[in-house]
């Protein structure tokens, strides 16, 4: 009898987890392609567990079955072509001059988005189309949330492969403690002296009172609703946000119930090398060390004296083999212990007993790629985010930098032997490692888990932080701090009126005559 009542129970379980197929839309506004890769991966993972994936983006791959993508094919044209963006040069900006470089990446990108026919392809979708749930990548602002209000307000995801950026909190509400929470586009660590946490507080604040108000102005006549709310309005609808975060390496924040953190999600098993890069990382008498400068900045960009300066270094460490991204045909003699390639396997690479050193960008995946694998970092940053990444592992003693601006041949050689012939490097990334794999579940099956938790559940409130109906001054105490601050000196106001009255009235008693 007990037998059976478990097992009814067990299917009863089981029927309430089930989740049916279900229509998604990815709103995906970040253009770049590691980010593509990051939410690819989730989104791939959605189609092959059944359900039906439609993506706007202005990046793409081969679609599959119930995977569709709509092209804003205009994204990248209008960002390098028209407005002129190299990224270069933006590499060469101080912290606070790429932030309003970003805030024109921004903006720009919502130009190119709504001036392209992708656009018109889902807005010609008839409004009575229903979508169970919208994905929805934040990183460069709700441009194209206008959609969720064509749609009737399906369940709202906010997902970011950036880290927790500062701005989440005017999303799904919380506590941003920009004390020791840096924005991603400054090189702090978590120790901040004053004059870095207030530039890091203001800083912070730009979004919500330059951009939004932006946005906001440029998507209504492209859209056209007439009763749609405040763009801010519809981004605070979120349910359940994924940030791509770990406490192995990233700031030690409170995060409400519904921030789920899925740091290294994009990380799969990585397969065994090619059998020609197998034989090249086999002869390396100390090892092999992978070159790859991500997927915006290319090593066919970087100019051929600093190109030359790299082989040149690599040339005179024999005993490592050096395995370089690169993305055209290189027209300089090799050495023998450098193989270039248009594309590597970076993480089987990273993932191989021999693989000694990672000569990288410090780009937020790559970066969480070689802590998975316990591989230490000589970084070399040019904007955005990676800089405060390189931070981190500096703080963490598992990196050692290279200046972009002020490279040579003795720098390279130096910074990247002192990595890989002191042991320290590789023990502080194993540790970091050690913590970062060992979690009760895969990030990418937590992550599809929440998901389709809002599926099962999507009037679910219970989770969302009160912090948004309460507002900025409620929510952080500052109309009672203001009260308190009040009676202080209202007692303090009274206590001197109380001793100038005492103190004066002594001084004015007249003194009675002497008889």
């Amino acid at each position: 009898m007990r037998a059976n009542v478990s097992l009814v129970a067990l299917c009863a379980l089981a029927a309430l987890s089930a989740v049916q197929t279900a229509n998604i839309l990815c709103i995906m506004t970040v253009p770049s392609p590691s980010h593509h890769i990051w939410n690819r991966v989730i989104m791939e993972e959605l189609v092959a567990r059944g359900h039906n994936v439609t993506v706007v983006s202005q990046d793409g791959d081969a679609s599959r079955t119930n995977l569709t993508y709509i092209m804003l094919e205009k994204v990248y044209s209008t960002l390098y072509e028209d407005e002129g963006l190299d990224l270069l040069e933006v590499s060469k900006e101080t912290p606070f001059q790429s932030l309003f470089t970003f805030r024109e990446f921004y903006l720009g990108m919502c130009r190119g988005a709504l001036k392209s026919n992708g656009l018109s392809v889902i807005l010609n979708y008839p409004d009575s189309f229903r979508f169970e749930l919208v994905l929805y990548d934040f990183g460069c602002g709700p441009c194209l949330l206008p959609l969720l209000h064509k749609f009737n307000y399906p369940p709202l995801v906010a997902l970011t492969a950036f880290s927790n950026p500062p701005y989440s909190v005017d999303i799904v509400g919380g506590h941003k403690h920009f004390a020791y929470t840096p924005h991603y586009a400054l090189p702090y660590g978590f120790d901040m002296s004053f004059a870095e946490r207030a530039y890091n507080t203001y800083i912070c604040l730009l979004r919500k009172f330059t951009i939004m108000p932006q946005l906001d102005a440029m998507v209504r006549d492209r859209f056209g609703f007439n009763d749609m709310p405040y763009l801010q309005d519809i981004e605070q609808r979120t349910v359940l946000m994924l940030v791509n975060t770990n406490p192995a390496f990233d700031a030690p924040e409170p995060l409400p119930p519904n921030v789920i953190a899925i740091g290294g999600a994009h990380i799969k098993e990585p397969k065994p090398l090619p059998s020609d890069l197998e034989e090249f990382v086999g002869k390396a008498k100390k090892g092999a060390v992978l070159f790859s400068l991500g997927s915006n900045i290319r090593s066919d960009m970087i100019g051929e004296q600093r190109q030359r300066m790299f082989i040149e270094a690599f040339r005179q460490m024999p005993d490592y083999h050096f395995l370089w991204k690169f993305e055209s045909k290189l027209n300089l003699p090799l050495p023998p212990n450098v193989i270039i390639r248009p594309w590597l396997p970076q993480n089987s690479i990273l993932n191989h007993p021999r693989t000694r050193g990672f000569i990288t960008h410090s780009g937020g995946l790559s970066t969480q790629e070689a802590s998975w694998f316990g591989v230490p970092l000589i970084g070399m940053p040019f904007f955005v985010d990676q800089h405060r990444n390189l931070k981190r592992s500096l703080i963490g003693g598992v990196a050692e930098p290279l200046d972009f601006g002020t490279l040579s041949t003795e720098k390279i050689r130096a910074t990247v032997l002192k990595v890989l012939e002191t042991p320290i490097y590789r023990e502080n990334m194993q540790r970091r490692a050690m913590y970062f794999r060992d979690q009760p579940e895969k990030p990418l099956d937590r992550a599809i888990w929440w998901i389709e938790y809002v599926l099962r559940h999507p009037t679910v409130e219970h989770l969302r932080s009160p912090t948004l109906k309460l507002g900025t001054a409620r929510s952080n105490l500052l109309d009672v701090y203001g009260f308190f601050a009040a009676v202080i000196l209202f007692v303090l106001w009274l206590a001197v009126f109380i001793v100038r009255r005492v103190c004066c009235g002594r001084k004015m008693k007249p003194k009675k005559k002497q008889q």
